[in-house]
């Protein structure tokens, strides 16, 4: 019995992760940790159950991120890095939703990343760091 319980704590433990460090300010406006993590969390547990979700673009996430916009994110966190698209409110990204700008970056060795945003990059399709926001109080709702 002891080792049936330990085994389930385990595969539970599996899908738990911790909670990215704060809330962002992606290009478009403030997001809070809640849905940072949110989008996070989906993105993971599609990709450690091999599964994906199309975007109303067609597009699968989660998604493998190349690291081709000197942000140098595989350095801290991993070589193999995956994106996942990061929207506000109270669902994480789903099925034919609209991927928008901002993007939550995991692997799944090391979890959380960073959060990043096409918005402000310098080419069409790059990327650049959203900022950490120190307090929910400066962020929009969800």
């Amino acid at each position: 019995m002891l080792k049936q319980l330990f085994l389930v704590l385990a595969v539970a433990g599996c899908f738990v992760s911790a909670n990215p460090t704060s809330a962002v300010n992606c290009g478009n406006g403030k997001i809070s940790d809640a849905a940072v993590s949110r989008n996070y969390n989906e993105g993971l547990r599609l990709l450690q159950a091999g599964a994906t979700v199309s975007s109303n673009s067609g597009r699968q996430y989660p998604r493998r991120y190349g690291d081709n916009d000197g942000l140098n994110l595989s350095g801290q966190c991993g070589s193999q890095l995956y994106e996942f698209p990061l929207i506000k409110g109270n669902s994480p990204f789903g099925h034919l939703d609209n991927a928008g700008n901002d993007r939550v970056i995991f692997s799944q060795a090391n979890g959380y990343c960073a959060s990043i945003t096409h918005t402000g990059a310098s080419t069409a399709n790059g990327f650049v760091l959203c900022k950490n926001v120190r307090s929910e109080d400066d962020v929009d709702s969800s």
